[in-house]
């Protein structure tokens, strides 16, 4: 099976090597020897080592693409499920309605028909909309605040949730990462982010930021004990932590004919799985860090312009590769019939990303004390059953 890396190096070896080095070796002989590193970098390309360095970057760049162009899915997803649930239409602004804006614009008559109102449209142009606005904003700096913590701790939080979209893979054929660790690394990059909310909470001086990194740090603390202890049973029965190690377990073990996918002898550890990443991700009903109804917008009130539009896509990202670890971890990955499997991975992870839309807009917030409550005495117990459950299976089968 070809994998992106083989075609990636076979576009460097074949195709960006050949024509580049031309151009170095040429630069090499204009002004010798300060043009020297010119033919050094030539023959580094060349070079194994120097090809490997090429298709992996190649490899995590495509990986990168994948995983934006998923959450500006994701984000217009959000809008259009939330409209329909709360019976109204959801952002309309796409090519058709420039035209009616236009119109408006010039002084012309709107036309209405029975089936469209004005500025009808599905709304792919909202996304774009609201990256041109994030672009425009100017990025203030409370003036009390600590620069230094306060330009950092944005960065820590938007950087280690771009970094989980390469260590994911999305088939054999489609991954970024080949950490021996598999997904325990996936969850060390998860716990990176709150540091930079508590970082960022306290470097505003503002109440309302320091509450919400302390809620972050709270939550965090209950929830990652039983989240590592759910993922613990498939890494036991799976014998392994590397994704694909533990997607191959789920077709080997077959149940009526069919792969038995880790959900159904450990559907505790599922279920204690789910409700952990959703508060690891901070989506609601667990987004008491940002609790927008009592902290005006917890831990990133006074984070603006592009910062905060960075910050917004951080939390998408998190959201979406929590989905991708359930879809690994117990929906058998990529694993499907007919269709490609990354195709299949897909839907499964997207299947997930409705639920947890739908959750957001049909379930209120929770109270600070009930999510360590949930935490500490249900999800815990739970998960030390299902890890007890994974040890049975194993001895057993």
């Amino acid at each position: 099976m070809t994998s992106l890396y083989d075609w990636s190096y076979w576009f460097c070896e074949a195709w960006l090597v050949p024509l580049l080095t031309p151009l170095l070796y040429f630069q090499e002989h204009i002004m010798p020897p300060f043009s020297n590193p010119a033919g050094d970098l030539a023959r580094w390309m060349e070079s194994d080592p120097g090809l490997n360095v090429l298709a992996w970057t190649i490899v995590v760049n495509v990986a990168l693409m994948i995983g934006f162009t998923n959450v500006i899915i994701v984000v217009y997803l959000e809008r259009k499920i939330a409209a329909r649930i709360m019976d109204r239409r959801g952002p309309m602004l796409s090519f058709h309605s420039l035209k009616e804006i236009a119109n408006d614009l010039a002084g012309s008559i709107p036309e209405y028909g029975w089936k469209t109102t004005t500025y009808a449209g599905i709304g792919i142009l909202q996304n774009v909309a609201d990256g041109i606005k994030f672009f425009c904003k100017e990025m203030i700096v409370p003036a009390k605040a600590d620069r230094l913590l306060y330009t950092i701790g944005p960065v820590i939080f938007i950087s280690s949730s771009i970094l989980l979209l390469v260590l994911v893979p999305f088939s054999p054929r489609v991954a970024a990462s080949s950490a021996p660790l598999g997904l325990l690394v996936v969850m060390a990059a998860f716990s990176i982010a709150p540091i930079g909310v508590l970082t960022t909470g306290w470097a505003c001086n503002n109440k309302y930021t320091l509450i919400g990194g302390m809620r972050s740090a709270a939550q965090l603390m209950a929830y990652e004990i039983p989240l590592l202890l759910s993922m613990a049973g498939v890494f036991l029965v799976a014998g392994s932590f590397s994704p694909m190690d533990i997607v191959a377990q789920q077709q080997e073990v077959w149940l009526f004919g069919i792969p038995m996918w880790n959900i159904i002898p450990q559907f505790l550890g599922f279920i204690v799985f789910m409700v952990c990443i959703l508060a690891e991700v901070e989506r609601i009903p667990f987004d008491l860090p940002e609790a927008e109804a009592e902290l005006v917008e917890g831990w990133t009130t006074e984070i603006g312009g592009l910062r905060l539009g960075l910050t917004f896509a951080a939390e998408y990202i998190r959201g979406f590769v929590g989905a991708m670890i359930a879809t690994v971890l117990f929906l058998g990955g990529w694993a499907g019939p007919f269709l490609p499997g990354e195709i299949w991975f897909l839907i499964k992870v997207y299947g997930i990303l409705v639920f947890f839309i739908i959750l957001r807009w049909t379930v209120p917030r929770i109270r600070t004390d009930q999510i360590l409550l949930l935490g500490w005495k249900r999800l815990l117990p739970l998960s030390l059953v299902n890890l007890a459950i994974a040890i049975l299976y194993v001895e057993v089968f």
